[in-house]
């Protein structure tokens, strides 16, 4: 019995799929278990499920525990029996509301004999069958960690192209600059950094297996995390220096207000205060009595502002 790829797809929440590596052809979750040159893939295993692996694979509780754990950090083990028990992280789908870096640890364990791929969640990670068919179990583990390597990668060009747009409308207009979205945007790829490179380490320890030592698919996919480290450690710096040049122009351009308005201050104070002093109430002012003496005092008080105006100007302090 045969699953194609659409139907696969098509149940991509289905909990447990098992297939031959030959030619992917459909096994029970036993089946696979049990036999040679198989893949199991399964999602939020109970506890039949996770008895079974760790009879297979001769697990001990905390090795049960990592498996169950979706935040667990990129990790690889070594087990008795020549099997390999390695945990990478990477980031699921993007859905509104939630973070670009939101992620899932995935644990891989294999032997000789076979491979398992456990979600400790949600099934997620398309694989088609095609992608892993005629492999021998070795090329596919390395196959399904470059898979998902590239998965992390691609987030990594995503964030960055994104944040490169942003920072480009926040210089444009830095008075429209959402400061806050751009640095949630550098926490995003700043995780996927950490993300990136604590996986690179996790891979490099497997590369130094006999079995995957010389692997090209492995190397490639070590290579892609360090680049990807690279990649999201450089965005996240180039991001945090937008950010200050942001806060620098929001700051020029406060005090080039704040001059003005303190330049517009001291020009009409001397007008207000020759107001003032025509405003008191004393009964004998003889300037008042002068039939220019309006014109006078608004000739004074814009002379005098004119005066202030034209000094601060020659000293460059508006």
């Amino acid at each position: 019995m045969h699953m194609d790829v659409a139907d696969e797809h098509q149940n991509i929440n289905t909990p447990n799929l098992g297939n031959s590596l030959k030619d992917m052809a459909y096994l029970s979750w036993q089946q696979a278990l049990n036999g040679e040159g198989t893949i199991l893939r399964l999602s939020n295993p109970d506890d039949e499920l996770l008895q079974a692996l760790q009879q297979r694979f001769g697990l001990d509780e905390l090795h049960i525990k990592d498996i169950r754990n979706p935040n667990h950090p990129p990790h690889f083990t070594r087990l008795e029996n020549a099997v390999l028990h390695i945990i990478l992280r990477f980031p699921l789908d993007h859905r509104a509301g939630e973070s670009l870096a939101h992620s899932t640890s995935i644990s891989i364990l294999a032997d000789a004999r076979m491979c398992a791929l456990i979600w400790p969640g949600e099934r997620h990670h398309k694989l088609a069958k095609g992608e892993l068919e005629g492999l021998e179990v070795d090329e596919c583990v390395c196959k399904i960690i470059h898979i998902l390597v590239n998965r992390l990668l691609h987030r990594v060009y995503e964030i960055r192209d994104a944040m490169d747009e942003f920072e480009d409308e926040c210089l444009e207009d830095v008075g429209k600059a959402d400061l806050n979205r751009l640095l949630d945007l550098r926490k995003d790829i700043s995780a996927l950094a950490r993300m990136a490179l604590s996986s690179a380490t996790a891979i490099e320890m497997l590369m130094r297996d006999p079995n995957f030592a010389g692997n090209v698919r492995l190397a490639d996919a070590h290579e892609h995390m360090q680049r990807a480290a690279m990649l999201a450690d450089a965005k996240a710096e180039h991001a945090l220096n937008v950010m200050q040049v942001v806060q620098s122009l929001l700051s020029q351009r406060l005090n080039d207000v704040m001059k003005f308005l303190a330049v517009i201050t001291v020009v009409m104070t001397p007008m207000g205060v020759i107001a003032g002093i025509f405003g008191m109430n004393f009964t004998h002012m003889d300037v008042l009595s002068m039939p220019d003496g309006f014109m006078l005092s608004l000739l004074g008080m814009l002379g005098l502002g004119l005066g202030l105006a034209i000094y601060f100007k020659l000293r460059k302090w508006w």
